[in-house]
């Protein structure tokens, strides 16, 4: 190919170019859209953009470097101008825009997010682009423009190029609106049906005035119930390389299993028939909000369920939330997040969603990572609870409420440096995190390259479900709880403010010296040292941390016991064959932290039937930095040598065994899973024995 060699020869035949004239209608789509990317808001339409921008990017890849190349070629022994200085700074703009691009499309693709470092490159660049091809092109133009006076081709050639460039625009311009257009609109929100809200709350009581799920306090942004499969699908979050490890925390947690473990769809039938299936919904705002956003807690719906109810407190239910209030009872505002093209689909579907989100996170960052789930009164709005007057018909009575013990007690400080919230201890850093948002900068004693992400098992006290529903990962969820309740947990991001050993400190105090044929008197003194609210907590009726203790004479034959497990009812005991009783005094049977919720005529509550609780009784729980004792009397043997061992347990179950008897009284034996005793302490005391006569101390 002969190749001009004269600087108008070479313009006209370079303004004439299809290669040149495809590289450039390319630059300007790819920097068109782009800035459209960068500046308009989230929408169908950009993220279509985005997607062009990116084919033609990859498309662009080969023939732009080709004809960089050659254009160099070309141009290099040309006398120097202002238009070859603009061309040399617009190649190497370009060229460090295509690497970028190809670096962030690949991150985007195939890795779980893309560089902070590389993205910005590939921003500025592009910008540049923006800046210096229309310069280079109409400086190039009116250098050579005298030329257009002798030269009659040089007319038709900018022209030319020129209409390519508007055409391919406008054409690109036009495929994306009727794309966008034509992108069918999935209603995500919709009213009510006539006669769902119950008129008897909203009417009477202002606390639920136009709360379309009164007696819950939790509402939507809109006032609309909300599709659930736009709360569900949280196994999506994990699916896609991104929160694998956030997703397989979550999967055996306490949130997860929120809806659907057995004593609570019993408890909540059980609500339905004594009072109406849509009065259901004040548990549901914390224990199942994707069928109550969705409407499912209405008497037309016999199982009180939407698809998605599995998930309990979902992935997105969490990040969705927008607004809380400390009064508690699931008082929180939930606005739904905005989808992205094709997200919660699989196959070839899923892989051009999970690109988008990579590609182009800001609406899935302002959707998800929201400054309030950083804060101890987002979780207030589900971990404090009372009975209203509306729904126990008698008067306003307290419930479980760690919020306020927390916010009582000294681990809540002034001093963000000092204060210890609920995140800290229960949503431990994992350090060797692989999530994508491991680092944090918007939080105290965290960085955002610290490499950790925070556990979202929520480590607590339910050790048992996750076993009995066998769900994923449970064993290691059973193990990390076990470890927390044991007190062996060392979360060495607060250890200078929380450091390690027991939950609770536990001491026998025994006289010296006890006399054979006389009464002997131990006391187990139990302190509250590292649990950030009462010991314990939660609900009461049916938690259960209780002292086993057992006094033993010098052959190991047991002289005293209290606390025990009765072997064939599996209940505590004040003593053997005596099963406890709430509310015994602190010199009779043995240390049980417990209350017993009752109704208005004083009867006892013993099936979780809150909807009834108008009091209680029998309350006993330690405050933090507190403790709590209880004394215990017993005769030493006649004859008695040698030295007395006592054994003292703290032990803790999760439920309170003749709840599971009554409420799911086939769910051990159908499962194969009996529900463990964890012992959370331990004490040993020797104590010599005197002959009679000689004196005790």
């Amino acid at each position: 190919m002969n190749v001009p060699e004269k600087p108008t020869e070479l313009a006209i035949a370079g303004w004439r170019s299809k290669s040149a004239r495809l590289v450039v209608a390319a630059l300007f789509i790819e920097a068109l859209t782009g800035l459209w990317i960068y500046l308009a808001p989230f929408s169908v339409a950009a993220q279509i953009q985005l997607l062009v921008h990116t084919l033609i990017g990859v498309a662009l890849l080969v023939p732009c470097v080709q004809y960089l190349i050659s254009h160099f070629l070309q141009w290099y022994r040309q006398k120097m101008s202002v238009a070859m200085v603009l061309g040399y700074g617009l190649a190497v703009v370009v060229l460090t825009c295509v690497v970028s691009g190809v670096v962030v499309t690949w991150q985007a693709a195939i890795e779980t997010r893309m560089s902070v470092g590389w993205d910005l490159v590939h921003l500025v660049s592009g910008i540049a682009i923006v800046a210096l091809l229309p310069t280079h092109l109409v400086v190039a133009f009116l250098r050579r423009r005298p030329a257009a006076v002798r030269n009659p081709a040089f007319v038709p050639a900018i022209r030319g190029f020129v209409l390519w460039q508007g055409l391919s625009v406008v054409g690109v311009a036009a495929v994306v609106t009727v794309v966008a257009l034509a992108w069918p609109v999935t209603r995500v929100q919709t009213p009510a049906p006539e006669g769902y809200t119950l008129s008897s709350y909203v009417d009477q009581y202002d606390e639920y005035r136009a709360n379309l799920f009164a007696p819950s306090y939790a509402r939507t942004e809109s006032g609309m119930m909300i599709d659930p499969a736009v709360l569900s699908g949280s196994e999506s979050c994990g699916s896609s390389g991104c929160h694998e490890q956030i997703l397989a925390e979550w999967q055996p947690s306490a949130h997860r299993f929120s809806a659907m473990n057995p004593p609570f769809q019993t408890v909540q039938k059980n609500f339905a028939a004594d009072r109406e299936p849509a009065e259901t919904r004040y548990c549901a705002g914390c224990h199942d909000p994707i069928s109550l956003f969705a409407g499912a807690k209405d008497i037309q719906n016999q199982d009180l369920a939407a698809p998605g109810m599995q998930e309990g407190t979902s992935c997105v239910v969490c990040h969705s939330v927008s607004k809380v209030d400390q009064r508690g009872n699931a008082d929180y505002v939930i606005s739904p997040p905005t989808k992205y093209i094709w997200e919660g689909t699989d196959g070839a579907r899923k892989f051009v969603s999970d690109f988008l989100i990579r590609a182009y996170p800001r609406q899935h960052l302002a959707d998800y990572d929201r400054n309030i789930l950083r804060t101890p009164e987002f979780c207030a709005a589900c971990h404090k609870q009372f009975i209203p007057e509306a729904l126990n018909r008698f008067g306003l009575t307290p419930g479980q409420n760690q919020y306020d013990e927390w916010r009582k007690s000294h681990w809540h400080a002034d001093d963000p440096e000092t204060d210890l919230t609920c995140r800290d201890c229960h949503m431990r850093l994992v350090s060797d995190s692989r999530d994508p948002g491991r680092g944090e900068a918007g939080d105290v004693r965290r960085s955002p390259d610290d490499g950790a992400h925070r556990h979202h098992g929520t480590i607590g006290t339910n050790m048992f479900m996750p076993e009995v529903m066998k769900l994923p990962h449970w064993k290691e969820q059973v193990r990390l709880t076990e470890e927390w309740i044991r007190g062996e947990t060392v979360l060495k991001e607060i250890e200078h403010l929380w450091p390690a050993g027991p939950l609770v400190s536990f001491q026998v105090l025994a006289p010296k010296q006890v006399e054979a044929g006389q009464e002997a008197r131990l006391k187990i003194v139990i302190g509250n040292q590292k649990v950030g609210h009462n010991y314990i907590t939660g609900p009461l009726d049916f938690m259960r941390a209780w002292v086993h203790l057992e006094v033993l004479d010098a052959s190991g034959a047991t002289i005293a016991e209290w606390g025990n497990i009765d072997p064939e009812s599996r209940r505590i005991c004040d003593t053997p064959g005596q099963p406890h009783e709430t509310g015994n005094s602190r010199k009779e049977g043995t240390l049980v932290l417990e209350g017993l919720p009752l109704d208005e005529k004083g009867q006892p509550l013993v099936r979780h039937e809150l909807w009834k609780k108008a009091g209680g009784k029998g309350q006993r729980v330690i405050f933090p930095r507190y403790s709590d004792s209880h004394e215990y009397r017993f005769r030493v043997p006649d004859g008695a040598t040698g030295s007395l061992q006592v054994k003292a347990r703290l032990c803790f179950r999760r439920y309170r065994q003749e709840f599971l008897d009554l409420v799911v009284p086939d769910m051990e034996k159908d499962t194969g899973v009996y529900q463990p005793t964890v012992v959370q302490a331990s004490c040993r005391k020797e104590i010599p024995v005197a002959p009679a006569g000689g004196g005790g101390k």
